[in-house]
């Protein structure tokens, strides 16, 4: 039930006190290749309504459901993954942000009352130009004046007396109306707010609407930063002592009456926003959870508004994540407390109590099915009961997310049973899994099938449903045997990415694993212009395999070798050459094939996490030297290599950065030994100074 803490939450914490918020300062997310998530690592959020999604996520597919408007996903741009990060998760739906001038950020803030000067500025000088009864001079002074409110809520109080003075020339009604407000503006930026109330009072009644209005939204501001007094340790966190409840009843009132008077005013959003703050501070579940209810059911979020992303974090971090709060009695929010309850890891909700939320979804008793099903599957394994709760049906599109979810768990269910039937269910799921993220599912769904009852090739097919290239490279990077790796290589009719991985993963399992002759053969499919440069280990879904590598003619190692193709050759005729044994280590040494990706599987569970097809076993550099270092039959120049490479394979860290089995210090400190010893005049006995 606990976020991975990143570091920007941190520095954000003095400003806006937000929960942790999921691997938000990892460089990249690598998701679990699976459908199941019990445990949330901010990796693996899918369109699945599960236990392992950021909270978020499941918010938002449930708010997406409550709006009822399916969304097309673009065409043309190919099947994506089925997993992201928030809020890349939440951009997969076009919920981008919203420009800066439409973000009420106040409202979402920290609710510093100093952070409105520069728009409040702005429209009292629009204001002030425009009431031409005022005479010239007088607007002057007023705009000056209220130029020169520079209002710093961290510095001490600026006092009123001196904008008072500059005041004194204003005299007409309408002008002592303004120097009036600008009075209560600096009594509110300084702190003062049984001043600033007094002030903004006695223009609530004027005949002007700017001050009218203002005046009004304003009264309800002075309350509600009253309440904040000492409310933050110094750090930004709530402290745990309660608000005065008066001081919250007040700024309730406050913006309840602003939204009564001007319920489409100028500052109606912002004061909803805020209105939802007071909830918050004064730990008012009921009313703020009605108030978030009432915001997701929205078809648009109003101008000057949060956008959804921005609204989904302040719920996670006001509601469902803050400190103090009861779960929500509002069905979806309660649905997705839930579900976070039934993560591993935690104290998990049991099924009684699940059960004894039953009214509360009187209004969503589809949900509450999933959610006792969910349990079943996450919690207690009963899939029995899963499938008896989710009947087989045939799903039509647009799916909802949660009928979409009730599908994929019973998938879940029959594949957990290894029902016969289950591959049937996933196909008939695809043609409606129509909205954002619901085929990838899909998808993986029909991967990971075809993967552990051996039918790989049904993958590959040229009628496959499976076209998200992701999930097809992670199947040849880790499972595809020599033939499908060379068909699925030399097959023009597919993406030339997939092509060039499987040529890339061909080669370097058939050279490290001892298929010499077929690598000479493949090697030259290799394009001129292949590029040697890039990651030769993780193979980048996006990024040119580095196939030049395999035919270069640099970066071979320091044993004077010659190209890679050279030593194949040599080991096609005998594979036990002590000399291009060391230069095919050498070569895997100097272009950082060491403990290659491409020599260890996934877990069990993920997709790619069977057994390779591919024949012959994983390369390590380490155990030929040790091999070399203990035949009779290595020549003393390659014995020698062969155990100053052994030593280095530690440096300098006392790690095997090489691969295989390690060997305990005492053995490094008598290779070490018997090269200097026994071949003292050689380089690389010269060369070593230590061991390690």
């Amino acid at each position: 039930m606990i976020r991975l803490l990143g570091f920007s939450v941190l520095l954000l914490a003095a400003t806006l006190w937000q929960r942790p918020a999921a691997a938000s300062f990892d460089m990249w997310c690598e998701p679990s290749w699976t459908l199941v998530h019990r445990e949330m690592t901010g990796c693996d959020d899918m369109a699945i309504l599960a236990p392992g999604n950021d909270t978020r996520v499941n918010l938002l597919l449930l708010m997406l459901d409550q709006r009822g408007k399916a969304i097309e996903v673009p065409a043309g741009n190919g099947t994506p993954d089925p997993f992201a990060e928030w809020p890349l998760f939440a951009h997969r739906f076009t919920l981008a942000p919203a420009d800066e001038e439409g973000n009420d950020e106040y409202a979402y803030g920290e609710g510093s009352r100093c952070r409105s000067n520069e728009s409040g500025a702005v429209a009292f000088e629009t204001e002030v130009n425009a009431a031409s009864e005022i005479p010239e001079a007088e607007r002057n002074t007023l705009i000056t004046v209220r130029k020169g409110l520079q209002p710093d809520c961290a510095a001490a109080p600026a006092g009123g007396a001196a904008i008072a003075e500059a005041l004194q020339s204003v005299q007409t009604p309408l002008g002592k109306s303004f120097a009036a407000y600008l009075q209560g503006a600096q009594a509110f930026y300084d702190g003062d707010y049984d001043a600033a109330k007094t002030n903004f009072t006695s223009l609530t009644s004027v005949t002007q609407p700017w001050l009218a209005e203002t005046a009004r939204y304003m009264l309800a501001r002075v309350e509600v930063n009253r309440a904040q007094i000492d409310a933050f340790d110094e750090y930004g966190y709530p402290k745990d002592t309660a608000i005065d409840a008066k001081v919250i009843d007040a700024a309730e009132a406050g913006f309840n009456d602003y939204l009564k008077a001007y319920p489409q005013g100028a500052y109606a959003a912002s004061a909803r926003g805020l209105l939802r703050r007071v909830y918050w501070l004064g730990k008012r579940t009921d009313p703020l959870a009605a108030a978030y209810k009432t915001s997701l059911a929205a078809e648009t979020t109003s101008p000057g508004g949060l956008d959804d992303i921005a609204l989904l974090d302040e719920i996670d971090n006001k509601l469902l994540m803050a400190s103090g709060f009861a779960p929500s009695s509002e069905s979806m929010l309660l649905a997705v407390d839930d579900l976070l309850r039934m993560r591993v890891g935690g104290t998990q909700i049991t099924r009684e109590a699940l059960e004894a939320q039953r009214p509360g979804f009187a209004s969503n008793t589809a949900l509450f099915e999933y959610l006792l099903a969910a349990h079943d599957f996450y919690v207690g394994n009963k899939l029995e009961a899963v499938l008896a709760a989710i009947p087989a049906a045939a799903p039509k599109a647009p799916l909802s997310y949660l009928d979409f979810s009730r599908q994929a768990l019973r998938g879940l269910a029959l594949e957990a049973q290894k029902d016969a039937a289950v591959r049937d269910h996933w196909l008939a799921l695809l043609p409606a899994a129509t909205q954002p993220l619901q085929r990838p599912a899909v998808e993986l769904a029909l991967a990971l099938h075809d993967e552990r009852t051996g039918k790989l090739d049904q993958v590959f097919a040229a009628d496959s449903k499976i076209t998200n290239g992701s999930m097809r490279e992670i199947l040849l990077r880790n499972v595809a045997d020599a033939d499908l790796l060379r068909r699925q290589a030399n097959d023009t009719a597919l993406p030339q990415h997939e092509r060039d991985v499987a040529l890339y993963v061909l080669l370097y399992k058939e050279v490290s694993r001892g298929h010499y002759a077929d690598f000479m053969k493949d090697v030259a499919s290799v394009r001129a212009d292949a590029p040697t440069e890039g990651y030769a280990g993780g193979l980048s879904t996006t990024e040119v395999p580095p196939l030049g590598v395999f035919t270069q003619t640099t970066t071979l190692g320091d044993y004077g070798c010659g190209p890679l193709k050279e030593t194949a050759a040599k080991l096609a005729k005998n594979p036990k050459a002590p000399k291009p044994l060391l230069c095919l280590a050498d070569f895997m040494r100097a272009n950082g094939f060491d403990q290659n990706a491409l020599d260890t599987q996934p877990e069990a569970d993920q997709l790619g996490g069977t057994k390779s097809l591919f024949e012959g076993a994983p390369y390590a550099r380490f155990d030929v030297y040790k091999s070399l270092i203990a035949s009779a039959k290595t020549t003393p120049e390659d014995k020698a290599y062969a155990l100053f490479r052994a030593v280095r394979c530690y440096a300098p860290a006392q790690i095997n950065s090489c691969g295989g089995e390690d060997v305990p210090q005492e053995q490094r400190k008598a290779w070490f030994q018997q090269l200097k010893k026994r071949y003292p005049n050689s380089q690389w006995a010269k060369e070593l100074q230590g061991y390690w």
